[in-house]
C-alpha cells in the first residue's frame, strides 16, 4: 500500500520512516517510522544510493498509507464483489500475524515501534479497517487473508525488502487520476503522497529513466538512483554508482552492492555495513547492538540509544507519544496509528482525501 515507508519506525537515532513500512499505512509505520540512519558503509561508496533505504517491513495494514507491498507494481486488480471474510476478522488476523512476524524478524524494530503484541495490534488495526473501507479500494477481507498467507511465507529479508510484493498483496482499485490515501484505491496501484502530506494522487509508477524521489515511484523492481531516476538495480556483489542503484535491502560500499550485517558482522575498516533494521550500528570494525532504553530514559548519544514504543527522543530523553485526541503542538509525536492533524492527535482517514 503506500510508501512512507512507509514504515514509521520512530527509531529516534536517525530513524527511518516505514518501515516498516505497513500494510495499509503503517505509515507510518509510524511505523512507519522515522528516517533510517545512514549505515557505516558510506565510505568510498562512490555516491551510489543505498537501496535498502528504510526497507519496508512487508505488507501490513496499518494507518496512513497502505504499505502492503508498497513496492509492487499494478497488481492484479480489485476482485470486486462481497467478501466472505469480514474486514474486522481480516484486520484482526493481519495485525496478529504481522506483529508476530515483525517481532521474529527484528525484535529491535518491534520494541522501538510498539513494545508488545497488544500495542502493536492496536496500532495497526484502525488503519487496516480504514483501508478496507476506503473509496474505490481493491481490498476485500478475503484478499487480505490471502495476502497474510503469502506474507507469512516470506523470508525475513523479503519481509523487509522484497519489491515488488506478491500480486495478491498489491490489489488495484477504481480511482483514476484523483485524490487517494492508499495504493489499493488506485487503478494504477499507486498513490503518490508528497512528503509531509496525508493525501496523494493516483498515478502510474515510473519506467526506466522516469523521475523519482524514492523506490516507490518506480515500477517493478526498479530502484531510484542517486540521480533521481528509476533504474534497474544491481544484485549482491554487483557494481553501483550514482546512476546504478543496488537492489532493495543492499548497500553500496566502495562501488559494490553488499548485504548489511547484524550484530558482530564486520564493518568499517573490516569492510562491510551494518543493518539498522536489525538493531546494529558500526563501532570500529564490527557491528554492535543499538540499545533500546526505557520510557523516560536517555536516547541518542554514542553509542546510540533508541527509544521504545514510539517514544520520541527530545533533548536526549525519551518522551512518550501523545495519546488519541491529545495535543501534538510543538512537534510532539502521536501514538500510532494517529498523526498530528491541526495540533491534535487523531486517525486520518481516506474519506478526508478529496
Amino acid at each position: 500500500m503506500g510508501t512512507a515507508r512507509r514504515f514509521r519506525v520512530s527509531l529516534n537515532v536517525g530513524v527511518r520512516t516505514r518501515f516498516l513500512s505497513l500494510l495499509f499505512v503503517g505509515v507510518t509505520f509510524p511505523l512507519a517510522l522515522a528516517a533510517l540512519p545512514v549505515a557505516c558503509a558510506t565510505a568510498g561508496s562512490g555516491g551510489g544510493a543505498t537501496s535498502g533505504e528504510g526497507g519496508d517491513d512487508g505488507p501490513t495494514v496499518e494507518g496512513g498509507e497502505d504499505s502492503v507491498g508498497e513496492g509492487g507494481g499494478g497488481g492484479e486488480g480489485g476482485e470486486g464483489g462481497s467478501s466472505g471474510t469480514t474486514a474486522a476478522k481480516a484486520c484482526a488476523d493481519n495485525a496478529n500475524e504481522y506483529c508476530q512476524q515483525l517481532s521474529t524478524c527484528s525484535n529491535f524494530l518491534f520494541q522501538v515501534e510498539y513494545g508488545d503484541q497488544l500495542t502493536c495490534e492496536a496500532a495497526i488495526t484502525p488503519g487496516c479497517m480504514d483501508a478496507l473501507a476506503a473509496p474505490g479500494t481493491g481490498w476485500t477481507g478475503d484478499r487480505l487473508e490471502a495476502c497474510i498467507t503469502a506474507r507469512g511465507k516470506l523470508t525475513c529479508e523479503d519481509f523487509f525488502y522484497l519489491k515488488p510484493y506478491p500480486n495478491v498483496c498489491t490489489p488495484t482499485g477504481k480511482i483514476g487520476n484523483a485524490a487517494c490515501r492508499y495504493d489499493a484505491q488506485c487503478g494504477s496501484g499507486y498513490c503518490r503522497i508528497p512528503s509531509g502530506m496525508m493525501c496523494g494522487t493516483c498515478v502510474g509508477r515510473g519506467a526506466t529513466g522516469a523521475l523519482c524521489q524514492s523506490a516507490d515511484d518506480c515500477d517493478g523492481n526498479l530502484m531510484c538512483s542517486g540521480m533521481g531516476t528509476c533504474a534497474a538495480p544491481s544484485g549482491v556483489n554487483g557494481s553501483c554508482s550514482m546512476t546504478t542503484p543496488c537492489n532493495n535491502g543492499l548497500q553500496c560500499l566502495n562501488g559494490q552492492c553488499i548485504v548489511a550485517g547484524g550484530v558482530d558482522a564486520g564493518c568499517g575498516d573490516a569492510g562491510g555495513a551494518c543493518d539498522y533494521n536489525l538493531g546494529a550500528y558500526c563501532a570500529g570494525n564490527a557491528c554492535a547492538a543499538v540499545a533500546v532504553d526505557t520510557p523516560g530514559g536517555s536516547c541518542g548519544g554514542s553509542p546510540p540509544n533508541a527509544c521504545p514504543s514510539s517514544s520520541q527522543c527530545q533533548q536526549m530523553f525519551c518522551v512518550a507519544p501523545v495519546a488519541d485526541m491529545g495535543s501534538c503542538e510543538g512537534g510532539l509525536a502521536c501514538a500510532p496509528p494517529d498523526t498530528c492533524n491541526a495540533g491534535t492527535c487523531s486517525l486520518f482517514t481516506a474519506s478526508q482525501c478529496k
